[in-house]
């Protein structure tokens, strides 16, 4: 039996080839809500991605976990008076790494950004008009930040599952 199929592995190579599409899609559209729209799905994707990674580990080190978390891990796993090498390295990461950045992002994809007020210039020869330096979307990563996450976390998990060994 493959790795693949033992352990469920293919929803995450499933969810990391979506955020790749996802990426190829919002540079090949030039409409701006398109764009936004290609770019937040790659997010939700790379989430979904680290979300199924989990779900790998608790089949892999058999804990009873539906929806498990850096935490539930590490927590069962002690239980079993076991540590994972992978939790700890991805629990770095959520700290100071891709992947605190990518779960910021995913918080901002989920609720409004608070708008930023526009100051007027100060009195010029047309004080009637606005300076705005932050976009709407400048939250959003661009592509090229997402395709760097997607590239981290494929890295990532790679070399995670060539580390495993059956035990």
């Amino acid at each position: 039996m493959t790795r693949v199929a033992r352990y469920h592995a293919d929803r995450t190579n499933q969810k990391l080839y979506f955020a790749r599409l996802a990426c190829q899609q919002a540079e090949q559209v030039d409409a701006v809500q398109q764009v936004q729209a290609y770019r937040e799905t790659a997010v939700f994707h790379l989430h979904g991605a680290i979300l199924a990674f989990l779900q790998e580990l608790v089949r892999y080190y058999r804990l009873s976990d539906t929806q498990p978390t850096l935490k539930s891990i590490e927590d069962k796993m002690a239980e079993k008076g076991q540590v994972s090498p992978e939790v700890a390295v991805m629990q770095q990461l959520a700290r100071d790494g891709f992947i605190a950045e990518l779960k910021h992002a995913y918080r901002m994809c989920q609720y409004a950004p608070e708008p930023t007020a526009p100051t007027p210039e100060d009195e010029t020869s047309s004080n009637l008009i606005i300076k705005v330096t932050q976009g709407p979307q400048s939250w959003l990563p661009d592509v090229k930040i997402l395709r760097d996450w997607h590239k981290d976390l494929s890295q990532l998990i790679d070399g995670f599952r060539n580390e495993m060994v059956e035990f």
